[in-house]
């Protein structure tokens, strides 16, 4: 059967279908619908507290009993300069003022790590499943999770990466193309021109790591699952297409962008978060690249960006967005599992 394997057998899962857990843009109950329909549902932990993870993992829990991965990110301490912060901020405010928003607000931002505290709950609720993104924590933290038996996932944008990340211990290793939505993942200071497509990267991580492969970027329906599962994949993972589904935390006017993207409509930058992440091309995007300034290193950079979008407008939200977003239909969190696992078994019953 291609739904079973190895993978699958230890998450508990009827279906090798995992949904990227994309911050604050998934929920309790979109996680939830997609481990009951089979599925590995996720949920990022991207700027919370450790009572605040806890509080989403309690939310999963109330609504499911299937596998949950939980998602943090590793960046430093953002070290905000005045060289930096107060060009990026004179530029914006202007934005602010147009828009009605009153003064730009401050920068914020932390080192993101797995703390102390975030262990201790990671350890008392233990999810599953957790994964990183932008390289692991220390060797410590993923000791500890592996010695509860909590299933180790973290993405890789070349072969070394997928490499350097089964060295240090991953149950899984997620190659992520350069069609996914979203930032990123690389952790080695790879130029974006050097990382390839899904259809290159998978099947080379495949023959160079034992350990199983999650294709990630540009899945969307059944006929890309399939063609990651005949070129090694494990599972996948979707992250555009369940930012489609009504139990995402989705603004409007992000949901409007995504009905109407095209192939050609996405770009990858680093001015609205301060990292590489990919984005449908708007208004703000074009402002800040055509600005010429250097952004403020991630996640400070987002505090500026991200309230631009609170009244709605698709001009002035961040719209994070894989290069399939056109394959993508408003939907629901069952049914997209649903129609996934029957269209991907029909793809591959037809190459039988």
């Amino acid at each position: 059967m291609w739904s079973t394997n190895a993978l699958t057998e230890r998450l508990r899962l009827e279906w090798p279908i995992i949904q990227a857990p994309m911050g604050i843009m998934s929920t309790p109950a979109l996680a939830a619908a997609v481990s009951n329909a089979g599925g590995l549902g996720g949920l990022g932990m991207w700027g919370l507290t450790a009572e605040e993870a806890g509080r989403r993992v309690a939310g999963f829990r109330q609504q499911s009993s299937g596998s949950l991965n939980v998602n943090y990110p590793i960046w430093p301490e953002p070290q905000l300069t005045a060289e930096i912060v107060e060009p990026m901020m004179r530029f914006l405010q202007a934005r602010f003022y147009a828009e009605g928003r009153g003064s730009v607000p401050k920068p914020q931002g932390t080192v993101s790590n797995v703390t102390a505290e975030h262990l201790a709950m990671l350890l008392e609720s233990k999810p599953e499943a957790v994964s990183f993104h932008f390289g692991l924590p220390e060797p410590e933290t993923v000791q500890a999770l592996k010695s509860a038996g909590i299933f180790i996932l973290s993405s890789a944008t070349t072969v070394a990466e997928a490499r350097l990340l089964e060295q240090q211990g991953v149950d899984a290793v997620i190659a992520q193309g350069t069609e996914a939505g979203g930032h990123r993942a690389t952790f080695t200071g790879v130029d974006m021109s050097e990382q390839p497509g899904l259809f290159a990267l998978l099947p080379q991580v495949a023959d160079a790591v034992r350990v199983p492969v999650v294709a990630a970027g540009g899945i969307a329906d059944g006929r890309t699952a399939a063609a990651a599962f005949m070129l090694g994949a494990s599972a996948v993972q979707m992250g555009t297409a369940f930012l489609r589904c009504e139990e995402a935390n989705m603004r409007d006017g992000h949901r409007a962008a995504l009905a109407t993207a095209t192939d050609s409509c996405t770009v990858v930058t680093d001015v609205i978060s301060g990292r590489p992440a990919r984005y449908i091309r708007n208004r703000l995007l074009d402002e800040l690249l055509a600005s010429g300034l250097k952004p403020l290193p991630i996640p400070a950079q987002l505090t500026l960006t991200m309230p631009l979008g609170d009244a709605g407008d698709p001009q002035l939200t961040p719209l994070f967005s894989g290069q399939s977003a056109a394959l993508t239909r408003d939907t629901n969190a069952t049914e997209l599992v649903r129609r996934l696992a029957e269209d991907t078994a029909r793809r591959l019953r037809d190459f039988a």
